[in-house]
């Protein structure tokens, strides 16, 4: 980490929310090329998406799935901090099949496909204890349009904005979103669950809607965020999972400290 976090970080540790701060600015750092040393070895990001776009081109070419309209150009207003050597700012469209679920309302039934909406992603996790079910015909129609594979991401575009979590399972979703990949030997599904957990809070803030916060669709797919090169995503990937065992273990002693501290207080108040 930098030097100035690390002149603050007792300070921060401390804090009320202090180690839920702290693994979010790790996070932040990671999405950023600021947690693991570069290899000037390592192919650039160009070299990546230029292979996303190929795979794009033949899916478009095959029929299966559309071409879509231009994205924007990313202008220097979208870009928030100096790219790393290396790196390339792009939409997350460029890089993923970003698609969301049917608009419809399916009838429910005793027993069938589960039908996964923003509740089910509530915890951060994928609960399906009280999942609706939905018939194999309308779990089939749904599928031609949001078809879900394992190592999918879903994120919760109504509501409780964001959540992200990775498929393991067959099911169908309503109002939300559906990050696939053009490609899976070129993208880890980890580090766009990296990706889509930083920014959250921007879609948190970017959302609309009266009674209930609402993403769009067109918003998910011009998010702009930096890639890495190929072979430096997953040296990021293992940084975070070392950093965050680490905050485990600090907040366990952590939260021993406080209650040797309390049981202390305890023993001198009973001596008074």
């Amino acid at each position: 980490m930098q030097p100035r976090i690390l002149d603050n970080l007792a300070t921060l540790i401390h804090a009320p929310n202090g180690m839920k701060y702290l693994r979010e600015m790790i996070l932040q750092l990671a999405v950023q090329g600021k947690l693991v040393p570069q290899d000037e070895n390592d192919e650039p990001a160009s070299v990546l998406l230029e292979k996303i776009q190929t795979e794009k081109e033949r899916l478009i070419q095959e029929g299966k799935i559309k071409r879509q309209k231009p994205l924007p150009a990313i202008t220097e207003e979208e870009k928030p901090f100096d790219l790393r050597k290396g790196w390339e700012w792009v939409r997350l469209n460029e890089i993923y099949d970003v698609r969301d679920g049917t608009h419809d309302s399916p009838k429910y039934q005793t027993h069938g496909y589960p039908l996964v909406t923003s509740k089910n992603l509530y915890t951060g996790k994928l609960d399906l204890i009280d999942v609706k079910l939905i018939s194999e015909s309308d779990y089939q129609q749904i599928s031609l349009r949001s078809k879900v594979d394992k190592n999918d991401i879903l994120f919760a575009m109504i509501g409780s904005i964001g959540n992200p979590v990775i498929v393991d399972t067959a099911f169908s979703i309503k109002n939300v979103a559906l990050f696939k990949y053009y490609d899976s030997s070129l993208s880890n599904p980890y580090y766009l669950l990296l990706v889509l957990k930083v920014a959250t809070n921007y879609f948190k803030s970017a959302s609309t809607g009266g009674v209930q916060s609402f993403v769009s669709l067109k918003m998910l797919r011009n998010y702009v965020f930096a890639l890495p090169p190929e072979k430096e995503i997953p040296r990021i990937l293992a940084k975070i999972d070392s950093l965050l065992a680490l905050c485990d273990q600090l907040e366990s002693k952590l939260t021993q400290a406080r209650q040797t501290q309390e049981q202390f207080a305890l023993i001198a108040t009973a001596m008074e």
